[in-house]
């Protein structure tokens, strides 16, 4: 099974759409409100989850890249007897149950984190984006995710492999 990296064209515009729209409607608060706690809290939250996420995810594709330029056909992240999904179900509540937990706390805190983090969080996806596309030309391919069939020895194989564009 094969998947762009980091995500496709129509992941790209829905990602546009969205944080656009978070965007909008952080700089209208923003900017139509007195409540410093609201302020400060998106104008802390938003540049650290920016800067933290695309740290984080361009170091990651910077090694697959270096992996991969090495004339290698692909970069295996995991190796898996099984393939789990309590883990990404656990992970899943727990970023569903803590912006509610945060505005119960705190409403007016709770809001200005939760959208500084969504924003931060579209701006660095993007920003990724671009950088795997500044990439791919480097590689002369595209970058996709891979999944492999269950092998002789019993394990599934997870990674990043390059497709170079056929001329």
């Amino acid at each position: 099974m094969l998947l762009p990296y980091p995500f496709g064209r129509g992941g790209l515009y829905l990602r546009l759409i969205g944080t656009s729209f978070l965007t909008i409607i952080s700089l209208y608060l923003l900017f139509n409100t007195s409540l410093t706690e609201f302020i400060l809290s998106f104008l802390v939250v938003f540049p650290t989850s920016y800067t933290f996420l695309s740290l984080r995810n361009i170091s990651r594709t910077r090694r697959i890249v270096r992996e991969l330029s090495k004339n290698s056909e692909r970069y295996i992240e995991s190796k898996r007897k099984e393939v789990s999904y309590y883990k990404f179900f656990i992970l899943i509540m727990v970023l569903t149950i803590i912006p509610f937990i945060l505005i119960m706390i705190h409403p007016v805190i709770g809001l200005g984190s939760v959208l500084g983090f969504l924003c931060g969080h579209g701006f660095s996806e993007i920003t990724h984006y671009a950088y795997v596309k500044r990439a791919e030309e480097e590689l002369g391919g595209e970058l996709y995710y891979f999944m492999s069939e269950l092998s002789s020895d019993g394990y599934y194989y997870t990674g990043v492999r390059v497709l170079k564009r056929s001329e």
